[in-house]
C-alpha cells in the first residue's frame, strides 16, 4: 500500500453530514454532488470512489488507472456494470441491511392510508365539506380495514419479510408470490397467476433485472383481483406506467403507493404525478431515509471501505 489512499465521495448529499473515520492514511476529497460530466472532469487518479447514483464506465476508468474500490451509497448496483469493473480487478462494495424496517414501515403507511382513503378524507375537510354538512361525520369515500385483508408480497428479502411481519400483527392474511413465469413453486410461494388474483394490496419487493422489467402491466392488471391496492417501494422500473394508469382510470386498480418511479428525480408531467382525483400517494424516494436507516447506511458504508482496503472483504458484489 501507498503512503495514504486517495479516496473521492462525488455524492456527499446521499449520506449524513459527518466526517468518515478512516483506519489508514487518506487523501479525501469531496463533493456535494457531481454530475456525470463532473465526474468525468474533476475525479482523476483515486484508489477509492463513493458513489450512489453516478455511473462509472469506461472513461472514469481510464481517468483513474489505480482505482481499487468502488463503495455504492445503495444497496440497488442496476446502474454498475460489474463485469467490467471486475475484469479489472476493481472491488465493489454495496449497503446490505441497513432499511428494512424503515421501507416495510412505508409500504404499510402506504397501504394503510389508501385503503382508508386517507388523502380523499383530509381533502374533504380542508375544502370544508364537513363544515357545510348536516351530520356529526363526514365520510367523503369508501374506508375498509386491513384485518382480513390479503397481502401478497413479491419479494421475499429482508424488506418483504419486515412487511410480512407487520401485516400478520394486523390480521392480514399473507401470501409470497413466487415469480412471473417461474416453471415451479418452491416451498412457502404461490403461483403468481394465483396470487395476484387474491391480493388486496400488491407490495412489490423483488429485484430489479431483465426478468422483471415492468412486471406489472396491463396482461397482470387485467388479471388481478378488481379493486386491488399497488404497492411499489421497489424500483420504478418494475411497473409499465401507462398500464397502471389505464387500471386506475377503469377502477381495475384501487388505489397505488409509490415512492420509485423509472425516472429521477422526474418530469413534471410523468403520467404517475397526474392523477390527482385517484386514490394514489406518490412519495419522493424516500422510504429508505429515516434518520436511524440513514446512520446505519454510514456506518456500513464506513466500515465497508475500511475492511475491503485494509483486506477484510466486506459486502462485495
Amino acid at each position: 500500500m501507498s503512503d495514504y489512499i486517495k479516496i473521492t465521495c462525488a455524492e456527499k448529499d446521499a449520506l449524513l453530514a459527518q466526517e468518515f473515520r478512516f483506519e489508514f492514511p487518506v487523501q479525501y476529497t469531496e463533493y456535494n454532488r457531481l454530475s456525470q460530466q463532473d465526474l468525468y472532469e474533476k475525479v482523476c487518479d483515486q484508489d477509492v470512489i463513493i458513489i450512489s447514483d453516478l455511473t462509472i464506465d469506461e472513461k472514469v476508468l481510464k481517468n483513474n488507472p489505480n482505482l481499487k474500490l468502488i463503495a455504492l451509497c445503495s444497496t440497488g448496483f442496476d446502474h454498475i456494470d460489474l463485469e467490467q469493473l471486475k475484469s479489472r480487478n476493481i472491488k465493489i462494495c454495496n449497503i446490505r441491511g441497513y432499511a428494512g424496517d424503515a421501507v416495510a414501515e412505508h409500504a404499510f403507511l402506504l397501504m394503510m392510508n389508501l385503503i382508508k382513503n386517507f388523502s380523499t378524507q383530509l381533502n374533504a375537510v380542508n375544502k370544508g365539506s364537513w363544515s357545510k354538512g348536516q351530520a356529526s361525520f363526514y365520510l367523503a369515500a369508501p374506508m375498509y380495514e386491513l384485518k382480513g385483508k390479503t397481502l401478497v408480497i413479491l419479494g421475499k428479502g429482508e424488506i418483504g419479510l419486515a412487511l410480512a411481519k407487520k401485516a400478520d400483527a394486523f390480521g392480514m392474511k399473507v401470501i409470497f408470490s413466487e415469480r412471473k413465469n417461474a416453471t415451479s413453486c418452491r416451498q412457502g410461494y404461490i403461483d403468481f397467476d394465483d396470487a395476484i388474483q387474491q391480493a388486496d394490496i400488491l407490495s412489490l419487493h423483488c429485484e430489479f433485472n431483465k426478468q422483471t422489467i415492468e412486471i406489472i402491466n396491463y396482461d397482470v392488471l387485467k388479471r388481478i383481483k378488481k379493486g386491488c391496492i399497488l404497492i411499489n417501494v421497489g424500483r420504478g422500473g418494475l411497473l409499465n406506467n401507462q398500464d397502471v394508469v389505464n387500471a386506475l382510470e377503469q377502477k381495475l386498480l384501487g388505489g397505488l403507493g409509490i415512492d420509485v418511479l423509472d425516472i429521477e428525480p422526474p418530469p413534471k408531467n410523468h403520467p404517475l404525478l397526474q392523477l390527482e382525483h385517484l386514490n394514489v400517494m406518490v412519495t419522493a424516494h424516500i422510504a429508505w431515509a429515516t434518520n436511524e436507516a440513514q446512520q446505519r447506511l454510514f456506518n456500513i458504508l464506513e466500515d465497508n471501505i475500511n475492511s475491503n482496503i485494509l483486506g477484510s472483504e466486506k459486502n462485495l458484489l
